[in-house]
């Protein structure tokens, strides 16, 4: 039993964050990281830029400012998702980590800004192993505590090495400060001696689950789970938090996979059952799927089909997402609008430096000769799509999310340009990333409410901004790299048997755990 006192406190933040897909041929480097990701906080940086908008240091500097916390900041970097980190990225974040910990020491702390979906080059739990150097330099009596994304794959080791494990309870995410706000308060709980925070967790033997953690309908399966936690919670006052880790299941390392995380207050008698109850259910509805993948023609004869409506059709080009570690580059669904001459569409954002550079350097009105995308890998979604352009907009890509997703974020789509391809708008951006914000669309004079086809490279996130004025939502299979079709996948190291993979049954008594 640790004996906090409630004096001044002192804590340090660290954290190695990103979501990495195995099968993306580019890995995630130190750049990704330093100067490209969501965010990059070094030492002793000043995270007052944190305070506003919901972003994961700020849920820690609003209890810190309560409690008076001294809070001492330590490399904290968030790259967007892309393949398995390097070896030499991983390395280099943890020695900086590793010598201010040393040097700067003793902590009372650690709060840990993380995602959990994190591949690298030579480990099969970097996420496990990263905790696990903080735990041996801090030993046992200091209280560490992690907040996660959703789409995160654990190990039990983690969960054992964690005292306070909290995960979004959102998709898309709009809950990123109030996690943390949730970490950091059951933390302050501690110091004052009043909880002592342990993790538990069950890891059901899936790639994905839990509807990939949806909140966008009532009946979606998360919804259910936290209804569940919610009536446990008020008879029972060692249940402090719960988590459900939907899974990134592109990531080929032995603890892919869903899981429940449960914080518990000391020793508990029912947290077995608990997590009987929770991996039970976590399995009973692996099939359940509340979003529409279908085929190709399938979303634009949706499309024609509702053309008179007002408001304009969704599509999500899912499986190019570069949120979920994908390309951001594929063209086969470009080339279907294309044919079926598709009025009033914006297809965005396509990844292609190149075009941007040749479209900028024509200026906006000229005519160009491009071969647009599809070479990341041209297996997958289509090769370059090669055809005349009109240049119709230019940008820097700069922009404030002003939707519930990132609310109050600077974003950027790097230097960019607005095409016309055969009559679509086509935005072409110079960094791998997804449209998810009416303000991203209007950079290049497009007003979202009045077109007929807004396709956006994403799966999740769009929702949040976009769905609330459309007509229609599809998602329709253009063959990316994020695809469900995980049989097409060369795995290795992921635990077998495992759904959809293989046809088993399994009882939570026969789990993993922790």
């Amino acid at each position: 039993m640790r004996l906090m006192m409630s004096a001044s406190k002192r804590l340090f933040i660290c954290g190695i964050a990103t979501e990495s897909h195995g099968f993306n041929k580019k890995p995630t480097i130190l750049e990704d990281f330093t100067e490209r990701g969501l965010f990059f906080a070094c030492e002793h940086d000043d995270l007052s830029r944190f305070r506003e908008g919901d972003n994961h240091i700020g849920g820690y500097l609003d209890v810190a400012d309560a409690e008076g916390w001294e809070l001492v900041a330590g490399v904290s970097g968030f790259a967007f998702p892309a393949g398995p980190v390097s070896e030499e990225t991983f390395e280099t974040l943890w020695g900086r980590i590793e010598k201010q910990l040393r040097a700067e020491g003793p902590f009372d702390g650690i709060l840990m800004p993380m995602h959990g979906g994190m591949a690298c080059e030579h480990l099969d739990d970097p996420e496990g192993e990263l905790v696990a150097r903080i735990r041996e330099i801090v030993g046992r009596e200091v209280l560490i505590g992690v907040t996660l994304d959703l789409h995160s794959n654990l190990s039990p080791q983690f969960i054992r090495d964690c005292d306070i494990v909290c995960g979004f309870h959102t998709a898309p995410h709009i809950d990123s400060r109030k996690t943390s706000f949730r970490v950091a308060s059951i933390m302050a709980r501690a110091f004052r001696g009043e909880v002592n925070p342990r993790c538990h967790s069950i890891h059901p033997p899936m790639l994905t689950g839990i509807d990939h953690g949806r909140t966008t309908v009532p009946h979606a399966p998360l919804f259910a789970l936290l209804d569940r936690i919610k009536e446990l919670q008020a008879e029972d006052p060692q249940l402090l938090d719960a988590s459900f880790m939907a899974s990134f299941p592109f990531a080929d390392q032995p603890w892919t996979g869903p899981s429940a995380v449960l914080v518990m207050d000391g020793e508990s008698d029912r947290v077995k059952d608990y997590l009987d109850e929770f991996g039970a259910e976590i399995w009973r509805t692996r099939d359940v799927l509340t979003i529409d993948i279908v085929p190709i023609d399938e979303a634009l004869d949706a499309v024609e089909r509702t053309a008179n409506a007002p408001n304009p059709f969704l599509l999500g080009d899912f499986s190019d997402c570069p949120y979920a570690g994908a390309y951001g580059d594929t063209t086969a669904l470009l080339a279907a609008m294309i044919d079926r001459q598709i009025p009033d569409a914006v297809f965005a954002p396509v990844f292609d430096p190149d075009t941007v550079d040749q479209a900028h350097q024509a200026g906006e009105g000229a005519e160009i000769e491009v071969a647009l995308g599809g070479k990341s890998d041209p297996d997958f979604g289509g090769g370059p799509l090669e055809s005349r352009a009109r240049v119709l907009a230019l940008s820097d890509g700069n922009f404030v999310h002003k939707g519930p997703f990132q609310q109050g974020r600077p974003g950027t789509l790097g230097k960019s340009a607005m095409l016309d391809i055969g009559g679509i708008n086509v935005i072409v951006c110079s960094v791998p990333t997804q449209i998810h914000d009416r303000e991203q669309l209007r950079l290049f004079g497009l007003e979202p409410e009045t077109m007929n086809l807004i396709v956006s490279k994403a799966f999740n996130h769009m929702r949040a901004d976009l769905e609330p004025i459309c007509r229609g939502l599809l998602y329709p299979d253009a063959g990316g790299i994020f695809s469900f079709d995980f049989e097409q996948f060369p795995w290795q190291k992921i635990r077998r048997p495992i759904w959809p993979l293989d046809d088993f049954e399994i009882a939570p008594a026969d789990m993993d755990r922790s």
